[in-house]
Parts: structure tokens; sequence; C-alpha cells
């Protein structure tokens, strides 16, 4: 199929390090964490502080630290995997090249996939197709501008098959960024905007944050430190705070892609 115009990111165009820079990121957010850990650990005997109290801040702040970085790199990687096709025909299509190269689980398989999807990249930069695996772009639903980066959700079929929905990220600072985002306008979907739905993406938010604050708050109380709780609930709040956390991140990163309804 003849291609009349192709968008990829800056990165993808030169020679993509994709594949080398997701790894490298995986493995230096691991070895940073462990490194803050051991240090503090190791701190913690030199310093006139309850050792208990400082273990348990440790902790918390290495996760919030890793759960930044996780999620910067993670935004990064699905903008450099992401490609853009515009037909002679007139037809828009995209492809996450992520999906296009997965090897089950294990740290084995990732990596083979990650690299893989840098090969294909470079492949792309130095002579664009259209891959077999594009999705073509039926509707848009919703345009989320978040400054520079833009989320696009909607609906994308392969091949013959109906239309599922994806999400798509790029920045206006591409290379022919606002003709993309052109494109996208055309083919978005107007339904239902005279009457718009409840956001319900900050009451998620606002609901995770007061459940992850109330569960740490009973951590701290059942800790053996302090004492004003019973300590056999100290874990289980521990492993709500957790599953509260992931709740919070999920919402704030759904609600920035524009992916409740009403936005």
């Amino acid at each position: 199929m003849e291609l009349k115009k192709v968008w990829m990111s800056p990165e993808t165009g030169r020679k993509s390090r994709y594949g080398w820079r997701t790894l490298v990121g995986v493995v230096g957010i691991a070895a940073l964490a462990l490194a803050l850990l051991a240090g503090g650990t190791i701190l913690s005997f030199s310093l006139e502080l309850s050792r208990a109290e400082f273990l348990l801040a440790l902790c918390l702040g290495v996760t919030a630290a890793v759960v930044a970085l996780a999620v910067k790199l993670g935004q990064r990687g699905t903008e450099d995997a992401a490609v853009f096709f515009l037909t002679a025909d007139d037809r828009l299509y995209a492809v996450d090249a992520r999906r296009l190269f997965r090897h089950g689980g294990g740290a084995l398989g990732y990596a083979a996939g990650t690299m893989e999807t840098q090969a294909f990249l470079r492949r792309m930069a130095e002579r664009p197709f259209l891959p077999a695996g594009a999705d073509e772009i039926v509707r848009v639903e919703r345009i989320r501008d978040n400054g520079a980066r833009c989320a696009v959700v909607c609906r994308a079929r392969y091949r013959d098959r109906r239309p599922v929905r994806r999400t798509y990220f790029f920045q206006r600072s591409w290379e022919d960024g606002e003709q993309l985002l052109h494109q996208l306008e055309r083919r978005r979907s107007w339904e239902g905007e005279l009457e718009p739905r409840e956001d319900r993406g900050p009451a998620r938010i606002l609901f995770s944050a007061l459940a992850l604050a109330g569960a740490a708050a009973l951590c701290a109380l059942s800790h053996p430190a302090v004492g004003r709780l019973p300590q056999e609930i100290y874990f289980p709040c521990l492993g709500a705070a957790f599953a509260a956390l992931f709740c919070l991140v999920w919402s704030v990163v759904r609600h920035r892609r524009g992916e409740w309804p009403g936005q």
C-alpha cells in the first residue's frame, strides 16, 4: 500500500536506541533502588534515630522514586514505539511496535522482544513501510493534550476484524506533528459532545489517594516502633497500602491519557 506520510519520534527517525535505553533504564532503576536501600540501611546504624521508623520511611521513599522513574521510562517508550501512517487513499494507520514482538514472560523473553522492537524501528526509519500488524484508525474518541505530549484514544481495526479501543501517544514537536494532529481531528467522533458525561477520573484519583493515606496511617500506628494498634494488622495494612498506591498511579495515568469517560 502506497504511503503518503509517516510520523515517528525524532529518536526513532535517527537511529533508534529504544531497546538499549529500555533495558538499561530497567536495570538502572533496579540497581538504584538496591543501592538506596543498602546505603540507607548502613546509614541507619550510625544515626541516633529509631531504626524501624527510618527504614519504613526509606522503603516508602524508594518505592515512590522507583514508581516515578518507571512511569517516566514507560512514557518515553510509548512515544518512541508509536508510528503513524497516512496512505495515498487517505487512510490513517498506527502501530505500537512493542505489540509486534512478545516472547512471553521472563526477563530473557522481555529483553529479546525489546531488542527486536529496536531492530524493527531502525528498519522503519531507513525505509518506511506499512507493517502487517498496523491498525487502521477508524474513529478517534478523544485527544488528550498534556502540553507537548498528546494521548489519542481511538477505535482501531486490524485488517477486517472488529474495531477495538487503542491509545497511542505522540508529541506535537515531532516533525509535522501538527499535521498528524489535524489528521486525527478529522477522524474525531463528536457523538455525545453536546451532552458531556461525568469525568470520573478526579474522583477515582481522590478515592485512591485517601485509601493510600488511610492504609499508610494504619501501618504507622501498628508498627512495632509505635505500638498504638495491634502489630498483627501491620502487614495486611502494608499490603493494602501498596495496592492503593498501584490504584493511584494507574488512575493518574489513565486520567492523563484521557481514557476515563467524560474526558
